[in-house]
């Protein structure tokens, strides 16, 4: 009969093998990145290689940002620039994987990072090592939105300093004590923590605090490592923005295909979020996808990407379709520490994310205001409204890297990835979708004729619901 632990440990199993299966039908945009800090001899190190086995044992690829402070040139560690310069080294570590094409690991591990710096800059300013000046100028650059919001959960290990102090002696052949390891200093430092929490703890996802001075090594692990295998399947199941028109929205929708932003601010006002499976099985919601055109200044050429067979639907109107845009749907985690929550700047940011992740540059959209596109030809159509800024850049200094969980690849014959003319596209309207078809003809002025019987079906389309819109405004009369 199986016991409580190995039960534990099946049901564990069960989870990651779960996970596994599902990241193969739904491939993963970036890794999850979970940083371990905390106090000396708190268990930190063993329940990270602990994880790192376990996952990769159930077939999750892990990777390793050691702790840089063994290895730091320099020697006093109650200099900032010891605390700066390891917590550097952490955070470019973490840039280099998330920044490499293709990534290839599911979970980033940081063995210290940003949080454990802010705990030990909040000591060091204590202790009279460092200005209230200095820490708060290095402590805004660390938690800058653009580090903080890579970092999905922050375990945090904390031990009394006695138990501590135990530990090491534990391990070591001499009672004597190191320059960090005192009662006194460790003391500090869990102040210091619980300081930073309270200080800082919003500007990160997740915080979780485990204090381990009663617990047994084991059981630290298995509750560690249940907890990043949950976040793995909320990051896997994501949710996605959506938004539930009212009868003014979806006539003023219907009334033109394509629309400057300006004209429907007011009525495009906030984003709801839930689980993709539930936002794309309810009808009557609406998706909004952040878009982008690559263009040049004079508007000649753009760039055209292809979506994969994995990325894909059956009935995806985008399904072998080219493509004059990249972009994607808005997540919970785009509006994680944003000062200003509104409708256009989830837009913005959810759409700097996706150029990133889909080709690989950097965008700045803040300058730039968008059109609206709605083109309700099929019932895929119809739960989609393109959010579209068109980008202006001189081509000849960008450096397109496809992703190719998501995108086909520019090689051999492939017309992905590349920059097309725009007349040259205006004379192949066939291989484009029908956002492409509406922006060829309202941003860049192609005399675009689609075929009769498309124009047909897609009249028909929208008379039914005109008119299913008259019927309900009559009975809002009525009431």
């Amino acid at each position: 009969m199986e016991n409580s632990a190995d039960c534990d440990i099946l049901e564990l199993e069960k989870l990651a093998e779960s996970l596994r299966k599902h990241k193969e039908s739904h491939p993963q945009r970036r890794p999850i990145v979970i940083e371990f800090s905390g106090s000396p001899k708190a268990g930190k190190t063993s329940c990270i290689n602990a994880l790192m086995i376990f996952l990769r044992r159930n077939g999750l690829n892990v990777s390793l940002v050691q702790e840089r402070a063994s290895i730091c040139p320099v020697h006093d560690k109650r200099s900032p620039m010891f605390n700066i310069w390891t917590a550097c080294s952490s955070l470019s570590g973490m840039i280099e994987v998330l920044e490499s094409r293709p990534i290839n690991c599911d979970i980033l591990i940081l063995d210290r990072g940003v949080f454990d710096a802010l705990c030990w800059f909040s000591w060091l300013n204590t202790q009279k090592h460092m200005t209230d000046s200095h820490r708060n100028n290095v402590e805004n650059f660390f938690l800058l939105p653009e580090f903080t919001r890579l970092i999905d959960i922050v375990f945090v290990f904390e031990c009394d300093a006695k138990t501590s102090i135990e530990r090491e002696h534990a391990t070591l052949l001499t009672k004597k004590l190191g320059s960090i390891m005192k009662p006194n200093v460790l003391s500090q430092y869990l102040n210091a923590i619980e300081y930073t929490v309270e200080k800082h703890g919003n500007n990160f996802i997740r915080i979780e605090r485990i204090d381990t001075s009663k617990s047994e090594q084991n059981q630290v692990n298995k509750e560690v490592t249940s907890r990043a295998l949950e976040i793995l399947r909320d990051l896997l199941m994501e949710k996605i923005g959506y938004i539930n028109p009212d009868l003014e929205l979806k006539t003023k929708l219907l009334s033109q295909r394509i629309t400057p932003f300006s004209e429907l601010d007011n009525l495009l006002t906030a984003f709801d979020f839930d689980f993709r499976e539930t936002v794309e099985a309810t009808e009557e919601f609406i998706q909004p996808v952040p878009i982008a055109i690559i263009t040049d200044a004079s508007r000649s050429k753009v760039l055209v990407v292809k979506k994969n067979k994995r990325s894909t639907g059956a009935d995806s109107p985008e399904k072998s379709k080219l493509l004059m845009y990249v972009g994607g749907h808005s997540r919970i985690e785009d509006t994680h520490n944003m000062p200003i929550i509104s409708f256009l700047s989830i837009c913005r940011e959810t759409l700097a994310r996706e150029i990133k992740e889909e080709i690989g540059i950097s965008v700045v959209l803040d300058d730039i205001t968008p059109y609206v596109i709605y083109t309700p030809d099929n019932p895929k159509s119809k739960q989609h409204l393109a959010i579209c800024f068109i980008v202006e850049r001189d081509l000849d200094d960008i450096s397109i890297k496809l992703d190719q969980s998501e995108l086909i690849l520019n090689r051999g014959g492939s017309e992905s990835g590349k920059f097309f003319p725009v007349d040259e596209l205006g004379h192949n309207i066939h291989k484009l979708e029908s956002w492409g078809i509406e922006l060829l003809k309202e941003v860049f002025h192609v005399d675009v004729n689609p075929q009769a019987d498309a124009n047909q079906a897609i009249g028909g389309f929208v008379n039914d619901e005109c008119e299913q819109l008259e019927q309900l405004a009559l009975t809002w009369e009525n009431i």
